[in-house]
């Protein structure tokens, strides 16, 4: 699995050098050197390689949209399978966390693994469209 970045310490303004980039993100310099080489744009072909704040926030926003998957209604995430399941029966159970959310547990239609999936309260009717969900305990 990638390692996972941080982009809240990267500003606008600034240029960085690769290791001040490394640092900055929470990554290795060899990870920063493979962004370059996939298209992290420089400010010229000269040494030290520099890297404008706003073109690696770019870069970066734009590396971590194309690695999500939203899930559709009443889908969850099975980590066995590494892919968006449905439950098995369309049956799930909630149970609350808070007021305003809670968790749904299921069966993997595929593997018959437990799935999970954090929900709010206010998502509730679109999923109880296609699942089958019975309330657990309550808050």
């Amino acid at each position: 699995m990638a390692r996972r970045f941080k982009t809240r310490g990267v500003k606008a303004n600034k240029a960085y050098s690769v290791d001040e980039l490394a640092d900055v993100t929470g990554v290795s310099v060899p990870a920063v050197r493979i962004w370059l080489r996939e298209g992290l744009p420089r400010i010229d072909g000269s040494r030290p390689i520099l890297v404008l704040g706003f073109q690696a926030l770019e870069f970066l926003n734009a590396r971590r949209a194309k690695s999500k998957r939203p899930l559709k209604p009443g889908e969850f995430l099975c980590f066995r399978c590494s892919a968006a399941r449905t439950a098995l029966g369309a049956m799930a159970d909630y149970e609350p966390l808070t007021a305003t959310s809670g968790r749904l547990k299921a069966l993997c239609s595929v593997c018959e693994g437990t799935i999970n999936l954090n929900v709010s309260v206010c998502n509730l009717p679109e999923i109880r469209s296609v699942l089958d969900v019975e309330f657990r305990g309550s808050r």
